[in-house]
């Protein structure tokens, strides 16, 4: 498994700055650059309305680690995934499966 983690990706999660007029503006930090595997898993098209949008689903594996959680994002170059599920196979299993959506 380690040999297929052939991707040097970061890890990025969301800041929430208050922006003085009662909101708040967002920004990615990066937490860690990483090995990882990914693998295209499925892909659909949405129709709405106004426009249509295709949405391509992947499977991340990254060695285990304590920080990484859905609503962070990985980015591999400019590509960004959401992490939608971190799948755990318990305390003994080296690697975590990110279940993750292509963004834009």
């Amino acid at each position: 498994m380690l040999s297929s983690l052939n991707r040097r990706v970061a890890l990025e999660a969301q800041t929430l700055t208050p922006d003085g007029a009662g909101g708040y503006s967002a920004s990615w930090n990066t937490l860690a650059t990483i090995w990882a595997a990914i693998e295209p898993v499925s892909g659909s098209d949405v129709f709405g309305p106004d426009a249509s949008e295709a949405r391509v689903k992947y499977r991340i594996t990254i060695r285990r680690r304590n920080d990484a959680f859905a609503g962070m994002r990985v980015n591999d170059g400019g590509r960004l995934f959401a992490i939608k599920a971190v799948l755990d196979d318990g305390p003994q299993s080296q690697f975590f499966t990110l279940l993750t959506e292509k963004i834009g």
